[in-house]
């Protein structure tokens, strides 16, 4: 029964407007519903944009932080590297004093 009366219905929007005009309403609603698909869309693509954009700019802050760390533990290597060395000359002065103190009171 649902079937026959939606034929009906049917019938009488075409008998009253003419097909011309259902057609001029549905291809409305159509057009309607592709601009709002089409805004959707073009809402998404700026979002996904300024996503993009923010991401590119941490990570350049990010690389710029890592260039300042790696030239910073390079500083320290070499500092590290100048401190064993003194500590290595200290220490061979002072076996070299030990050895001489020993050898005297040995003799």
């Amino acid at each position: 029964m649902e079937d026959h009366d939606l034929i009906v219905i049917v019938t009488a929007l075409v008998s009253a407007l003419g097909l011309k005009e259902i057609w001029n309403i549905i291809k409305k609603k159509m057009d309607l519903s592709a601009k709002k698909e089409q805004s959707n869309e073009t809402t998404k693509d700026k979002i996904t944009a300024l996503v993009i954009e923010e991401l590119k700019n941490k990570i350049g802050e990010l690389e710029t932080k890592i260039d300042s760390l790696i030239k910073e533990n390079v500083a320290l290597r070499e500092k590290l590297a100048r401190m064993e060395e003194r500590l290595m000359m200290n220490a061979k002065a002072k076996a070299g004093r030990k050895r001489k103190t020993t050898e005297s009171k040995t003799k």
